[in-house]
């Protein structure tokens, strides 16, 4: 976390420039000798002036082992011990690795930086891992050694194509997100299209040359070839062959699975029919084993449909998801959608049915149960997408708690109460009791005040300081509900009751003196 600056900081620069003119004029006071003492004699004090002094040396002679094997020692200092808990706690380490980077780097040594670099982009990172209040302290000492390593990189005698290419497989390894905020290095470097043109090819190779993720479908693995195929979209782009773009990503979509950036890619260029016949395709691909990545295509079929304003076409996606995963914002949003198409009473009911029963209103059982065909009864037309053939658990319905917000929502008191289930002991639910409540509270006050006051003692039952600040809230929603009905003598009784039993609990006693 960064740290917090205090008032007194504001002064520290002026203090700063006084007592630097004051050290100045007593300096040029000196002989040379006498300088040469005080820095020689402050050198065997101070271990680190004395590795400065050296290193100067070093370079001015153009003797740059000792301090590559110093920087080296450093690195490798960092690699973290899983046994010690302070292992990564240590910013100075990285201040004398940027310090000693970018000595070479002024003194003209950028490939020794570069190959240096290799080591550090390997073990510094590790300390992520490891840090436990510090982030900041490691984050901040690693960009700075980072900026100087990408400096080098442009200096260095590496050819322009192989500085794109050392910096995309930099970045590739990358497993702690060090490069996220180096976006712009490319950017500004100005690589020319055949320079890209030489990565283009040697990233085609090398994708070329990967057969581990097909048929195999690990994460890990696809997840490594869909970076390396985003650079490579990247260097076909950047060098002119955007033609080519489409080619790859239809090449590659079956085997990672990235159907909506091919999608993306068809809409752009215009070629909208066969973007619908791949959402198609990836979505019964990925809907059993990847639903996010399905979902995320039902969504852009959902978006193509809404730019040509085909509304019960939306309808019939929005319905999809509803039975594949019903949630109230779904129910409202497929509201929406039917309404606009004027069947929104027939939609409503089956939903509804269907949230109490499981039994899809949109499909039509076969004799042998075995298949289904769409419903004539259902007002919606047939979605393009198609879930699996998998019956849910009978035990999942009725789906009582979308059941219950719908009732909610829709301004039912007395299927609110018929669907809802109290008697779970779990703050977590709290929001949940308390929407009930407050749907009720006009046409059921009792059913109202008891769910109140089952979550108020639930959390006084807890014997914690802030879970009487946590109950206080309910207590004042007693109150005011029973001061409406005209209940005032049955909230006093209740008051009283809730001081008798918990008398000892002075905390509590403070906050119901308060009510």
């Amino acid at each position: 976390m960064p740290r917090k600056k205090t008032p007194a900081l504001k002064r520290v620069p002026k203090q700063r420039s006084k007592r630097r003119t004051s050290a100045r004029s007593w300096l040029e006071k000196q002989s040379k000798e006498e300088l040469i003492d005080f820095i020689l004699g402050l050198a065997q004090e101070h271990p680190r002036i004395s590795e400065l002094l050296a290193d100067r040396s070093n370079l001015k002679q153009g003797n740059i082992s000792p301090i590559r094997e110093a920087i080296r020692r450093d690195i490798e200092a960092l690699e973290p011990d899983w046994q010690d808990y302070d292992a990564c706690d240590a910013d100075t380490d990285f201040a004398r690795i940027a310090e000693r980077l970018a000595a070479l780097l002024d003194a003209g040594y950028a490939d020794d930086v570069i190959e240096i670099g290799d080591t550090f982009l390997e073990l510094a990172p590790k300390c992520y891992e490891y840090s436990h209040y510090d982030d900041w302290g490691i984050s901040s000492g690693i960009a700075e050694c980072l900026n100087i390593i990408l400096k080098a990189l442009t200096r260095s005698s590496l050819p322009p194509a192989e500085q794109l290419l050392w910096y995309i497989d930099a970045e590739l390894k990358d497993e702690y997100a060090i490069f996220d905020h180096t976006e712009d290095f490319i950017k500004k470097r100005g690589y020319k299209k055949a320079d890209w043109q030489v990565v283009s090819e040697i990233l085609e190779s090398r994708l070329q040359a990967q057969t581990g993720p097909q048929g195999n479908d690990t994460f890990s693995d696809n997840y490594k070839r869909e970076n390396l195929s985003r650079w490579l979209q990247t260097a076909l782009e950047r060098s002119g062959r955007q033609t080519d773009i489409i080619g790859l990503l239809q090449r590659e979509a079956p085997i990672t699975h990235c159907y909506d950036k091919l999608v993306s890619a068809l809409l752009t260029a215009g070629r909208k029919q066969e973007a619908h016949d791949w959402i198609v395709e990836g979505f019964a691909k990925t809907i059993d084993k990847l639903p996010g990545i399905a979902w995320r295509l039902a969504e852009q079929l959902i978006d193509m449909a809404r730019r040509e304003k085909q509304h019960a076409n939306i309808a019939s996606v929005l319905a999809l998801k509803f039975f594949y995963r019903p949630d109230t914002a779904l129910y409202r949003e497929l509201e929406k959608a039917a309404k606009r198409i004027r069947c929104w009473p027939a939609v409503r009911q089956a939903l509804l049915t269907y949230l109490e029963t499981g039994v899809r209103p949109d499909l039509q059982p076969t004799k042998k149960h075995k298949t289904s065909t769409p419903s004539s009864n259902w007002p919606l037309p047939p979605c393009d997408l198609q879930l699996p053939s998998i019956k849910k658990a009978a035990s999942l319905f009725p789906s009582t708690d979308v059941l219950t917000n719908v009732a909610i929502y829709e301004k039912r008191p007395d299927d609110v109460l018929k669907w809802y289930h109290p008697g779970r002991k779990n703050y977590l639910y709290h929001d949940t009791d308390d929407s009930v409540a407050e749907a009720v509270k006009s046409t059921h006050p009792d059913e109202a005040l008891a769910i109140w006051k089952r979550v108020a003692e639930w959390e006084i039952s807890r014997v914690k300081p802030a879970a009487y600040k946590v109950a206080a809230p309910y207590l004042k929603k007693i109150r005011a509900l029973y001061r409406k009905q005209k209940r005032t003598d049955e909230w006093n009784t209740y008051l009283t009751a809730l001081r008798r039993q918990h008398k000892a609990k002075r905390r509590l006693i403070a906050i119901l003196d308060s009510l």
